[in-house]
């Protein structure tokens, strides 16, 4: 009878989080995160095997059943769960759902929603199982997985479009050929105590065709309001609402950035007749009745601020709006914070996606909206000094705002491109 195999590969995988990772349960409990027997986070093997198998599905699909199975056969490869380390901490977040109609707050919209911060470290392993003459060419295949995870194409977790789930790996890989008795015993002891390293460290090979245009906003943010959702009281100087502080420094949501800009494309997107369904496409939307609503295709990052300064507490008074005094046990206190912004942003290599975010992020840098809360009271306009554009075949753009002017530089052609794309469509509406 035929070993089922006869030359596994360990690949034993320690990933330090590059930005927040939410793993949840199926309960709808969004406070918590899922903990194991210990109490220690952790993310599912299988949660972990859904996201390569969706990579595989859309770039190497001769692979998806060999490697992950179906129906009718098992796979070759093994996931286990991946554990946080004793560093992980658990933060939670204020989160709002947003009516597209209205564009203010849905009922019973808001909501608290807990993660793993960045930082923390995942390990895992994922197990090839087949005999000589298939490793070569499968195991190629997964560490072209591992690279894209690795480079962030690959994320982990929920609220993905917000951010959250990207990995930096370093994997050590072992190779066994049970046929030889020293590898037969140095397999059994892989699994007797798997805190041991095993194997060598390798360098991934180089991300092959990735999919996603980069954008890149810089510019600073003067009195930019990034407030938790806890309020804390102090003796004699009324109420106060701290800034969302994680790894030591505010952090802006990725949530509270795609909020902003994805109302602006909406509106940009009406203005030109842009059919509601391609819009949902690109940025995604909630679930409506029996469906469960569309992912979208743009990832923001959390906005990390680092004040060159701290930053004054400004005290303030709330209005009763019908008598024009001063509401009873109003005084409140908010600290605004004044840091550069780097806002990096993912898209699809789509015209019609990369145009409506160039117009969108202009718009923001012509401080036509604003990042965080109290917009009214001017709040959170960013002084933008460039959009950086890249697309995956290396070609770039810049558009720089120099005196309350957007100049396009783009000596590759790459934005002149969707901006054709985006006046056919104009064209056909």
């Amino acid at each position: 009878m035929k070993a089922a195999y006869s030359a596994p590969v360990l690949y034993r995988i320690t990933a330090t989080m590059i930005s927040p990772l939410r793993t949840g349960g199926t309960d709808g409990d969004t406070e918590t995160v899922l903990r194991d027997a210990a109490g220690r986070p952790f993310v599912q093997g299988a949660s972990i095997a859904g996201a390569v198998r969706e990579w595989l599905d859309g770039h190497a699909p001769s692979y998806t059943t060999r490697l992950m199975g179906g129906h009718s056969s098992s796979g070759r490869l093994v996931f286990s769960d991946g554990v946080f380390g004793p560093e992980a901490e658990q933060y939670i977040r204020p989160r709002l759902r947003i009516d597209p109609v209205t564009g203010t707050a849905a009922d019973g919209a808001k909501f608290d929603l807990a993660h793993i911060g960045a930082g923390a470290t995942l390990s895992f392993t994922i197990t090839w199982l087949g005999d000589a003459q298939q490793q070569k060419d499968e195991t190629a295949i997964l560490e072209q997985v591992l690279a894209a995870m690795d480079a962030g194409v690959i994320c982990l977790g929920g609220q993905k479009t917000n951010g959250f789930g990207r990995l930096q790996l370093q994997v050590r890989r072992r190779a066994f050929d049970l046929a030889i008795p020293e590898d037969r015993r140095a397999w059994l002891q892989a699994w007797q105590d798997e805190s041991k390293p095993v194997g060598d460290i390798i360098t991934l090979p180089k991300l092959q065709n990735p999919s996603c245009v980069r954008f890149e906003l810089k510019g600073m943010a003067d009195s930019l309001l990034v407030r938790a959702s806890a309020v804390e009281q102090k003796e004699g100087k009324g109420s106060y609402t701290p800034n969302i502080t994680e790894g030591g420094h505010p952090v802006l949501p990725g949530s509270s950035v795609k909020g902003a800009v994805k109302a602006r494309a909406r509106s940009i997107a009406a203005l030109v007749g842009l059919d509601s369904r391609k819009f949902d496409e690109i940025f995604g939307r909630m679930a409506e009745g029996e469906d469960n609503g569309i992912a979208g295709q743009v990832s923001f990052a959390d906005l990390q601020l680092r004040p060159l300064q701290e930053a004054p507490v400004i005290t303030r008074i709330r209005i009763n709006k019908f008598t024009g005094g001063v509401i009873q046990q109003g005084l409140f206190q908010e600290q605004p914070v004044c840091a550069p912004v780097t806002l990096k942003i993912t898209a699809p290599d789509d015209p019609i996606a990369c145009t409506l975010l160039l117009y969108a992020l202009r718009d923001l840098g012509y401080g036509l909206y604003n990042l965080g809360g109290n917009g009214s009271i001017g709040r959170g306009l960013i002084r933008t000094e460039c959009i950086n554009m890249e697309a995956p075949d290396g070609r770039k753009a810049s558009m720089q705002m120099q005196d309350g002017n957007a100049v396009l530089q783009d000596p590759d052609g790459l934005a002149a491109g969707w901006l054709r794309a985006w006046g056919g469509m104009q064209h056909e509406a």
